[in-house]
C-alpha cells in the first residue's frame, strides 16, 4: 500500500472515531457547537473515501482514451472535496444563525455539559496531528487531493479549537455565557469558507487549464534561452494535469544545423525540463529554422 493510501485508511478511521463521540456528546451534552463540529468530521469521512477513489484513478497509465494520463480525477476529487467543505459551512451557519436569534428573541439554550468541551479539545489534538501527518505525505508524493484533504483536517482542528472555546465559556462561565456555543459553530462556518473558497479556486484553475506561474513560466523560458544554439523561445502554452505539468514551447534554431543536431538541442532541453518538474512532465517542443 501506497503512504497516500495508508495515510488516507488512518484518516478514515480516525474520522468515523471522532465523528461518533463529538455526535453522542454533543447530543448528549447540549451543544449545537460540538454537533456541527461532528458533522465536520462526517464531511471528512466522504472526502476520504473521495481521495481513496481518486488516488486509485489517478494512478491509472496513460491509454487510448487518456493519453494525457488520468490525473484530472485527482483534481476533480480536490474540487469535490472544496464543494463538500463549502456545504458543511453553510449548513453550519444556518444553523448557528437560527439558534443566535432564537437566543436574542428570548428562547433558552441548553447550557452544555463539560464533557462536550473535552470531546472538542480531544479532537482539536488528534486532527491537527492529521493535518502534519496528512501534509507531509502530500508534499512527498505532489498530491493535490492529499494537500486539499490535509486542509480539511486542519479546518476541523480549528474548527474544534472554537468549538472547545465556546463550549468551554458556556459550560463554565454561567448561562449569561451560553450564546457563546452557537457563535462558536457560526465562527467554525465562517473558517470553513474560506478554506473551502482556497480549495475551489485552485483545482477549477487545473480543470480549466490554467497557466502555471508567471515566475515558473519565466523560468521555462529562462532555461530555454541557457541551451546553447536555441534561440527566441516563444509562444509558451502551460497546464497542469493531475501533479505534471504540460509545456508546450515554440524554439528557433538555426536552419543550418542538421536535424540529428536540432534533434539533440530539442532533447538537451527536454531533458532540463524533465529534471526540474519530474520525469512525468510533457514537453511538446516546436522547432522552428531561421536563416543566420
Amino acid at each position: 500500500m501506497t503512504p497516500e493510501r495508508r495515510v488516507t485508511h488512518l484518516s478514515i478511521w480516525t474520522n468515523v472515531a471522532l465523528a461518533i463521540i463529538k455526535l453522542v456528546a454533543g447530543i448528549v451534552g447540549h451543544s449545537q457547537a460540538l454537533i456541527a463540529d461532528a458533522m465536520h468530521s462526517l464531511s471528512d469521512f466522504a472526502t476520504d473515501i473521495a481521495v481513496l477513489v481518486g488516488l486509485r484513478l489517478s494512478a491509472k497509465p496513460r491509454d487510448d482514451d487518456h493519453a494525457y494520463g488520468h490525473g484530472k480525477y485527482e483534481t476533480l476529487v480536490a474540487a469535490i472535496i472544496g464543494l463538500a467543505l463549502g456545504a458543511v459551512a453553510l449548513k453550519i451557519s444556518s444553523l448557528a444563525i437560527q439558534q443566535i436569534f432564537a437566543a436574542l428573541r428570548g428562547n433558552p439554550i441548553p447550557a452544555p455539559a463539560i464533557y462536550a468541551f473535552w470531546a472538542a479539545l480531544a479532537s482539536l489534538v488528534v486532527k491537527e496531528g492529521l493535518y502534519h501527518l496528512t501534509m507531509r505525505v502530500a508534499r512527498t508524493s505532489g498530491s493535490s487531493s492529499l494537500v486539499a484533504n490535509a486542509w480539511h483536517h486542519r479546518s476541523d482542528a480549528l474548527s474544534s479549537l472554537a468549538t472547545a472555546g465556546g463550549v468551554g465559556a458556556a459550560a463554565l462561565l454561567g448561562r449569561e455565557w451560553l450564546i457563546l456555543d452557537p457563535i462558536a459553530a457560526l465562527f467554525v462556518s465562517l473558517f470553513l469558507v474560506r478554506i473551502a473558497w482556497r480549495i475551489l479556486s485552485q483545482q477549477v484553475g487545473e480543470l480549466t487549464d490554467r497557466s502555471l506561474e508567471p515566475d515558473v513560466c519565466e523560468e521555462i523560458l529562462a532555461m530555454a534561452r541557457r541551451i546553447p544554439g536555441l534561440t527566441d523561445p516563444h509562444n509558451l502554452r502551460t497546464r497542469m494535469v493531475g501533479r505534471h505539468p504540460v509545456i508546450d514551447l515554440h524554439i528557433r534554431l538555426p536552419a543550418t544545423v542538421s536535424l540529428q543536431e536540432a534533434h539533440d538541442t530539442a532533447t538537451t532541453l527536454e531533458q532540463e525540463l524533465l529534471k526540474r518538474f519530474g520525469k512525468e512532465t510533457i514537453a511538446n517542443l516546436h522547432l522552428e529554422p531561421y536563416s543566420e
